[in-house]
């Protein structure tokens, strides 16, 4: 829960009525870094590392026998999009609707703007999402490469984890676009949990393969061995026009919306 006392001194106007340019992103930032010490503090992220990085060890250390690198690390990341998803979805879509109260509040008191709390909400949990993956997938890229594998290319294994880190971004950004709309935190976890795994296991069999995090990870072993293939293109201009539509109208609904 975010603590609103360090938003006191953050008028956006002076004694004038004109706006203060001094204040400048002094309350975006100001939210940014109180949501990024909550989150970081809180047991839940402890766990959530020990455990990831605890499975991957595991992984790469049950692989000592095997030279194929891409498999390691493809079923690795994929770790995120089955499992971890979980946690993401639900950190991500409870992130507005339950500080509503305390939001009122402030933006009454004009010690903050909507537009710097909806602005700074996604990013810091984008920020998050991406540290903790980063985290994870540092160790299991780490280890991986010591299994002296042939079977990868640099790039390759660069790009693979970049559309996965894509792929949490629009998962972030549509968990923060629902706990925006949606005024129920339940509500917002359960449509997207509903809605992530529909992507997932379904949208291939309606042809939308390249908004499925499923047909992804299918795609990453060839990536990382550096093969890349238009549909390859389809899933980054897929996924990261999910991401900013998600982001623009979620922001406009806040902007305009009582609270």
């Amino acid at each position: 829960m975010l603590s609103w006392g360090c938003f006191g001194m953050k008028n956006r106007v002076d004694s004038s009525g004109q706006p203060d340019r001094r204040v400048g992103l002094g309350p975006f930032w100001a939210i940014v870094q109180a949501d990024l010490r909550s989150l970081f503090r809180n047991r839940i992220t402890y766990g959530w590392l020990l455990v990831a990085i605890f499975i991957q060890v595991v992984r790469t250390l049950g692989s000592q026998t095997t030279t194929d690198l891409s498999a390691v690390v493809s079923s690795g990341l994929g770790d995120f999009i089955y499992i971890w998803a979980l946690v993401i979805i639900g950190l991500a879509a409870s992130s507005v609707s339950s500080e509503a109260g305390e939001l009122a509040d402030s933006v009454m008191s004009k010690s903050v703007t909507r537009v710097d709390y909806v602005l700074a909400k996604f990013a810091s949990r984008i920020t998050y999402t991406l540290v903790v993956f980063s985290i994870v997938t540092a160790v299991l890229v780490g280890m991986g490469l010591k299994l002296e594998a042939g079977d990868y290319n640099g790039l390759g294994l660069a790009s693979a984890i970049l559309l996965v880190a894509l792929a949490l971004v629009m998962l972030t950004t549509l968990g923060v676009g629902f706990s925006i709309a949606m005024p129920n935190t339940v509500m917002a976890i359960v449509t997207l949990l509903v809605l992530w795994y529909s992507m997932t296991a379904l949208f291939p069999a309606i042809g939308l393969g390249f908004l499925s995090p499923g047909s992804l990870l299918g795609m990453l072993p060839n990536v990382i061995k550096g093969t890349w293939s238009q549909e390859g293109w389809e899933t980054v201009g897929g996924f990261a026009t999910v991401s900013i539509v998600s982001a623009v109208l979620s922001s406009a609904y806040f902007y305009l919306k009582d609270i």
